[in-house]
């Protein structure tokens, strides 16, 4: 064969290697999808079977009964920033507690937060979470006083994004399910952790 010909069969096979090649590498550098833990700590603020009338806790001076002190964790644990345009059309995260409602009393991480009038009852408990920028490996929390114990219903909305429950480290015998639903398929993770001591 003369040049011409061997410089054409190589090129050929350096274009058969180069396809595939650019799409894995395509596939494993470019378009990564986004990916955001729940966490959700849910702790009674009052032991359990503890007499009525001893102690009470009360958020602005109403008594909170069976209160609960959930924490919502949202952790951006993917390969690339979680981008305010990422939030489908612009809806926020909705946070559904199937419990009375309270209040916020914390709110971290730069989160932006819309949440009811005190002592919402449970079809109105919801806490929105606006579209906003979370970097890669920031997170957001907000901590809120419910009756207990609760159950939370997250709706994230989000375009190229897994979105995955995740447990609390914690030792103090808490028992949640966690609903989480994103661009119409929802998926219920029950998240049951104990002491360790049997």
């Amino acid at each position: 064969m003369d040049t011409g010909t061997w410089l054409g069969l190589a090129a050929l096979v350096v274009a058969i290697i180069a396809i595939p090649a650019t799409v894995l590498a395509t596939r494993y550098w470019g378009n990564r999808r986004a990916r955001l833990d729940v966490e959700i700590d849910a702790i009674p603020l009052l032991p359990e079977g503890m007499r009525p009338g001893l102690l009470e806790v009360t958020y602005r001076d109403i008594a909170v009964s069976a209160p609960h002190l959930v924490t919502v964790t949202f952790r951006n644990s993917g390969p690339r920033d979680l981008a305010s345009d990422m939030f489908d059309n612009g809806r926020s995260i909705a946070v559904r507690f199937d419990q009375t409602f309270y209040g916020l009393t914390a709110v971290n991480g730069g989160v932006q937060t819309n949440s009811p009038a005190v002592g919402a009852r449970a079809d109105e408990a919801i806490v929105f979470v606006r579209p906003a920028l979370l970097k890669r490996g920031s997170s957001w929390s907000f901590s809120a006083v419910t009756t207990g114990p609760v159950e939370v219903n997250v709706d994230a909305p989000l375009i190229d994004t897994d979105v995955r429950a995740t447990a609390p480290a914690n030792d103090g015998g808490t028992e949640i399910t966690l609903r989480l639903s994103a661009l119409g398929m929802t998926a219920e993770v029950p998240l049951r952790w104990g002491s360790g001591r049997r």
